[in-house]
């Protein structure tokens, strides 16, 4: 290590050979064994987003950025289903990493210092273990570091060209990993520090336009679908959400965190009221053929009934249009199917009593309060208000209709909404009600339990709900109008015909934004509630970012063959390589090398992602620009008096 150093004989040779070495590790990793549990096929479903890809469907998903997938996409469609070849390719492609160190550590703390992290990054980058799978870490670390590399090359050189080339790199490494989204103003925003002159302010604007053009089209594809601006991924609401609920107590894993219960929804919503509303309808029943079906909607924005027929249909799939509600609404529909057969046509309606008791659906961004404001459904928060009615007298909203179906308390109202899944345990469902100053407690049969507080602000969060029963009705509702009709349930071909699956808003770029609102919203709700605990959770992740931490918990981490002793060699490894990190910023620091850039890039990371769930695989991007300072560390004794040009 100490002859290859040497920047005269063997500098070069020695990133060559660290690229080699990287490239065998990969395809050790690939063909014999690989110290991961995911196998070929990776995790985030890349490979069947690429299937549907290479088959010639559009990309299904918002969760995941385009990049990784159409690169898989690319050789299923030429060479077949073999996932081997792609490994193969970014695996070679990983082991370009060494040599992108060194050519940027060159110009931060000199060639001796850069050929030992590349050697290191050719050892021990934990991006070549992600080359062995499909993951899109593995190609994003190399288009990252060939931005950086290309960026200090062309502010040294004043190569607008590769100014550019840094620019687009920059702007597609985000549809990799979105939490690179950043990156463009990092890298121009250290330019002008670095140089505030009208030239480099030039140079910054290319970056940044080069980075835009990159980005645009996944940007124009979502505004198109959505009306939103989405530059990555819908991921980031649901990353903070669970980021809110490991605190305190939960701070190892939210799975045991009581909260985790308020992820399903009271009701069928959405809060995307600038958009149509997407309602799907699956007929099942094949005993007479179907000849059409409407949909009759109105809402309490506009009374008047109106059909619309379907927008597209894939043999017994309709799919209907609601035109853009522009406000928060409560939607009324049902559906109107013709059936033809020796008899005649047969026209039914979904649900049966049709318009006397049809679908209710809520637009509302009031995520977690109660969007039934007519009074339309019965549903936990009409328990709620029992609760509170009996325990402290409160004013009982919508007694009229609780009276007309007979839920004249807790106990009924609960018994109406388990009724469908516990037939008649559901009389039994509730054990007991209890109560003091403070609050009023729901006991079911099964042990769990609804809390209710006596200081409520309207938000189902203000409760506190168990597993079970309690839970199960939480999500529970049913409509009051049904309710009333007490319609029969139908029987022979009529149940054949009201065989419908009904679904709005389920396609992809209308769930997907609205759940990126909704866990938004249930993380705000979190961070109130918490604030202290929630800054002190995120300051913990912030260096726990860097560090493998495995348990033996099924639920707190994959469990797979030697994870044990697989989890704990990696958090050691990693400690160590965070400690001679830290060690080596400091020496830089001291002995005036360049560690402007990387030290900018590295601190990013956990500034960025210490608010969300994170695990040591968000660091593997900045891992290489670890080995540079780790290598300072390593080299400080041999380097430290010499000046900066001959290091």
């Amino acid at each position: 290590m100490t002859r290859w150093r040497d920047p005269v004989l063997h500098g070069d040779r020695a990133a060559y050979a660290a690229s080699l070495m990287s490239l065998a590790l990969g395809l050790f990793f690939i063909f014999v064994w690989a110290p991961h549990p995911w196998g070929w096929l990776g995790f985030d479903h890349y490979h069947d987003i690429a299937l549907e890809i290479a088959d010639g469907r559009p990309f299904p998903t918002m969760e995941v950025p385009w990049g990784y997938a159409y690169f898989l996409a690319g050789f299923y469609r030429v060479f077949g289903i073999h996932p081997w070849i792609p490994l193969v390719a970014q695996a070679a492609i990983n082991a370009l990493l060494p040599l992108l160190v060194f050519g940027s550590a060159a110009q931060w703390v000199g060639r001796r210092t850069a050929t030992l992290a590349a050697v290191l990054t050719g050892l021990f980058s934990f991006n070549t273990i992600y080359a062995s799978t499909e993951s899109s870490d593995a190609l994003c670390t190399v288009i990252f570091m060939a931005a950086i590399f290309l960026f200090t090359r062309g502010l040294q050189r004043r190569r607008l060209a590769w100014l550019a080339a840094a620019g687009a790199l920059a702007g597609i490494a985000p549809q990799f990993r979105p939490n690179l989204i950043l990156l463009p103003l990092l890298l121009t925003a250290y330019g002008l520090w670095a140089e505030p002159t009208r030239r480099r302010l030039l140079e910054a604007a290319l970056v940044l336009a080069c980075a835009a053009a990159a980005i645009a089209p996944w940007v124009a594809r979502n505004y198109r679908m959505t009306g939103t601006v989405m530059p990555t991924s819908v991921h980031g609401g649901v990353q903070l959400w669970y980021g809110t609920l490991q605190v305190g107590p939960y701070l190892q894993s939210r799975a045991y965190n009581p909260r985790m219960i308020f992820e399903a929804p009271v009701f069928e919503y959405s809060s995307l009221d600038d958009v149509s509303v997407v309602v799907e309808a699956d007929y099942n029943c094949t005993e007479r053929p179907l000849d059409s079906v409407s949909l009759a909607y109105w809402s309490d924005a506009d009374p008047a009934e109106r059909r619309v027929p379907p927008a597209r249909v894939d043999a017994h799939h309709f799919t209907f249009l609601i035109p853009e509600p522009g406000r928060e609404v409560v939607l009324h529909y049902y559906f109107t199917a013709t059936w033809s057969g020796p008899d005649g046509p047969l026209v039914r309606t979904t649900p049966s009593p049709g318009a006397r008791a049809p679908f209710v659906y809520f637009v509302n961004q009031n995520h977690l309060g109660d969007m039934d404001v007519h009074g339309d459904l019965l549903d936990v928060f009409d328990v709620v208000r029992l609760v509170r009615h009996e325990a402290w007298g409160e004013p009982l909203p919508f007694a009229d209709r609780l009276g007309a179906v007979d839920a004249t308390d807790a106990r009924r109202a609960a018994a109406i909404l388990l009724r469908p899944l516990l037939e008649a345990k559901a009389d039994t469902a509730v054990s007991s009600l209890a109560s003091d100053a403070t609050s009023a407690r729901l006991t079911f049969a099964d042990g769990s339990t609804i809390t209710v507080p006596r200081i409520w602000q309207d938000r189902i969060t203000d409760l506190s709900v168990t597993d079970g029963m309690a839970s199960t009705l939480m999500t529970s509702r049913r409509s009051f109008r049904s309710l009333e009709a007490a319609a029969q349930r139908p029987t022979g071909l009529d149940l054949c015909l009201q065989s419908v699956e009904v679904a709005v808003n389920q396609v992809f770029y209308r769930r997907e934004p609205h759940m990126m609102r909704r866990y938004m919203a249930l993380s705000y709700d979190n961070i109130r509630r918490d604030p202290l605990g929630f800054l002190l959770a995120a300051g913990y992740r912030a260096v726990r970012v860097f560090i493998v931490e495995g348990a033996s918990d099924r639920v707190t981490a994959q469990q797979f063959a030697h994870s044990g002793r697989i989890y704990a060699a990696g958090e050691v490894v990693s400690i160590a390589l965070l400690v001679l990190c830290a060690a080596g910023i400091v020496v830089g620091w001291r002995r005036g090398d360049d560690i402007g850039l990387p030290l900018l890039l590295i601190v990013s990371v956990p500034a960025t992602l210490a608010p969300v769930l994170i695990n040591m695989r968000y660091t593997v991007t900045i891992q290489p620009l670890m080995f540079v300072f780790i290598a300072t560390a390593l080299t400080w004794r041999r380097s430290a008096d010499l000046p900066q040009d001959h290091r």
